[in-house]
């Protein structure tokens, strides 16, 4: 004897007469924005806003990788998701600056982020604040951390 799903109308498509249309995937813009601000001429903000994940990483790393100053502050306090992706280019992007000899900060306040920073031991090599002006004042300061 096999057990049977019934698959009656209103099971199928919801209450009767009424059918579930799929709902388009959030697009890259939807999921991540990302914006670099100036601070000065020596200290860039990398704002990020939304999900890190494997298909909203790219965006993160396309603002990491030109027209960089002596100081990047990485501000993740609106990051709702951070992947392994998101994570991946958050370490090249500071194992970067440390070759070209140029600092690097996180600046993190939510659970999901620290706890993935924490996990992986990526707090162990880049400073990470709790607050964006903290980290604008302190990481010009920190020499470049080598990595273990």
């Amino acid at each position: 004897m096999t057990d049977r799903i019934s698959l009656s109308r209103e099971r199928r498509d919801g209450p009767a007469g009424r059918a579930s249309i799929p709902q388009p995937r959030p697009s890259e813009d939807q999921l991540l924005q990302v914006r670099r601000t100036r601070w000065s001429d020596d200290v860039l903000v990398v704002s990020a806003d939304g999900e890190i994940d494997l298909a909203t990483a790219g965006r993160l790393e396309r603002q990491l990788w030109h027209d960089l100053p002596a100081t990047t502050v990485l501000d993740l306090t609106r990051v709702t998701f951070l992947g392994v992706a998101g994570l991946r280019v958050i370490e090249s992007a500071a194992a970067r600056a440390r070759t070209e000899r140029r600092a690097v900060g996180v600046v993190a306040c939510t659970r999901p982020v620290l706890r993935l920073l924490h996990l992986f031991g990526v707090d162990a090599h880049i400073p990470v604040y709790q607050y964006l002006a903290n980290a604008i004042r302190e990481v010009p300061k920190a020499s470049p951390v080598p990595h273990r």
